[in-house]
């Protein structure tokens, strides 16, 4: 009787149990229909952020329904952010291969988050369930374009038109085409009567733009510019592009309104502003008027008082960078102080920096700033081997910090060590070949020795890592005529001349491409039809 029990006891206990689950289960169910409803509901509200958190709880509590991965990729589309979009979109994928929409959305966004595999897979599925979809006719296009496969490109062009003459991607799509085969009026015709047809849109404004600038019209770029601009976003943000064209055309005024707009737009934007930085260095030495600093200083946002504070530091604008900081330096922002020393120790105020250096790197104390001034202050005053252990922290937890290598390299020529100065500044070019205030640090370093050729080929490499920079052109030619022969001239030569025509900000190594709608239309792509490989040289 009693073992009867005890498996009577046991059996009621695994009933219990399951019952208990599946009472856990439906409360997990129920729980994540209720968030992904909220999360539906929030996003048709505009209130996109919640829209992503609700629906992320709904996913925890159950990850096996592609529309609650359909609602994350939407909620993060609506954040612009489309590689965010396309990773919840490949999860809805794996539980519904055959929904239109995330098909759709993976070949787009594949395109523009550079996953041109799975755009170009996402396409063929579509064409297998949907043969007469132009939007994936439209990818498999730019896929081929992307591959050099013109013809294919040309044939899926054809077949988007022939099925809708009005086709507004079969019409970017054939202007590209032109474009790229140098036939750069028939290109902008095309997007113009695609306008007439179908009305301004972002897409046909961005491409009439792109196909001026490939043929380096600047009175055509500036015609559409500012619809461009009008109606930028996240994915073709072409704000910088218009600053950047706008000085490179001698309209410092209109540049200098178009940074006050973007700052005002996107104050704490940290990639913008070193741009913005970046393209200052180029044009500008005197961006803000007087007025216009005392207000940044007053009322500026703190990422755009530092940054700005970086930049008069750079261009040996010590005053101007004090005064930005003004604001933060009261409030004791621990980067305000930390950036001041640097700029306190170019003024020659070497015990106010001390005292300060020494104050933040009591907190932190492997703030890239903070060492920059203790290690110059260091081999000032004859220790090199601390100036080195300060300068090492500097590059190996800032490595895009110029002034670490710079650092780092004094500091080893003070021991006598004239090859590993030379060593650090190589690697600080090889992790950084876009930076002229590194390349000019190196070129003082190596004007102490017989390194004549050295200069030569150093601007060689920043004029192909910056071959729109037309200041970089002329130090190329600066050091060709001091340094080259004919030969390295008449190369400077080139270069300035192409970076006289090109309007495009160069962008960091390794930047991934954009494709698709919003791409550029490359040299490379227009040599290439001829057969040929397209460089500056």
């Amino acid at each position: 009787m009693s073992h009867w029990s005890a498996r009577h006891i046991k059996i009621i206990l695994a009933l219990n149990i399951a019952l208990f689950t599946l009472w856990g289960c439906e409360d997990r169910i129920q729980e994540a229909a209720n968030n992904a409803a909220l999360a539906q509901a929030q996003l048709e509200a505009g209130n996109f952020t919640n829209a992503r958190e609700s629906i992320l709880r709904a996913i925890s509590a159950r990850d096996d329904v592609a529309g609650y991965f359909i609602i994350l990729a939407r909620s993060e589309l609506a954040l612009q952010q489309p590689a965010g979009a396309f990773n919840a979109y490949s999860r809805a994928l794996d539980l519904q291969a055959d929904n239109l929409e995330v098909l759709q959305s993976i070949a787009e966004l594949g395109l523009q988050t550079d996953r041109v595999r799975e755009a170009d897979e996402a396409a063929d599925r579509m064409l297998l369930l949907f043969p007469g979809s132009t939007r994936a006719m439209l990818v498999k296009g730019f896929v081929a374009i992307d591959r050099g496969q013109l013809v294919d490109a040309q044939r899926y062009a054809a077949d988007i038109l022939a099925l809708n003459p009005d086709d507004e991607g079969g019409a970017i799509l054939s202007a590209r085409l032109s474009a790229i085969e140098g036939k750069f009026d028939d290109a902008a015709t095309t997007i113009l009567n695609a306008r007439d047809t179908v009305g301004e849109t972002e897409a046909l404004n961005a491409t009439l733009l792109e196909v001026y600038r490939a043929q380096g019209n600047a009175s055509g770029m500036q015609s559409v510019f500012p619809q461009v601009v009008a109606v930028t976003t996240a994915v073709a943000d072409f704000r910088l592009d218009y600053i950047n064209f706008l000085y490179k055309v001698g309209d410092k005024g209109a540049a200098r309104s178009e940074v006050r707009k973007a700052i005002e737009s996107r104050p704490n934007d940290l990639a913008m502003l070193a741009t913005l930085n970046r393209l200052f260095h180029e044009y500008d030495r005197q961006p803000f008027t007087p007025a216009q600093r005392e207000l940044l200083a007053q009322s500026g946002s703190r990422a755009s008082q530092l940054s700005a504070a970086r930049f008069y530091l750079e261009s040996d604008q010590l005053s101007e960078a004090l005064a930005v900081l003004r604001r933060p330096l009261a409030e004791k922002v621990h980067e305000a102080q930390a950036l001041a020393t640097r700029i306190k120790l170019g003024q020659g105020k070497t015990k106010e920096a001390d005292q300060l250096a020494q104050a933040v790197l009591e907190r932190d104390p492997r703030n890239p700033d903070a060492l920059i001034a203790r290690a110059q202050r260091r081999l000032a005053n004859g220790d090199a081997d601390a100036a080195i252990k300060d300068a090492n922290v500097i590059v190996s937890d800032a490595p895009e910090e110029y002034a670490g290598y710079v650092a780092l390299a004094n500091a080893y020529r003070a021991k006598g060590s004239e090859l590993r100065g030379r060593q650090v500044f190589e690697r600080g070019v090889d992790s950084m070949p876009q930076s002229i205030l590194l390349t000019q640090a190196y070129e003082r370093f190596l004007r102490g020795s017989d390194s004549k050729a050295r200069i030569v080929s150093l601007y060689a490499d920043l004029s192909a890592a910056l071959p729109s920079s037309v200041r970089v052109q002329d130090s190329f030619l600066r050091v060709c005529a001091e340094f080259g022969d004919r030969a390295c001239s008449a190369k400077a030569a080139r270069g300035r001349d192409f970076a006289l025509r090109s309007f495009l900000i160069d962008e960091p190594p390794g930047t991934p491409r954009a494709r698709g709608l919003f791409s550029r239309i490359t040299p490379e792509q227009i040599c290439r039809t001829a057969g040929g490989i397209c460089t500056v040289s």
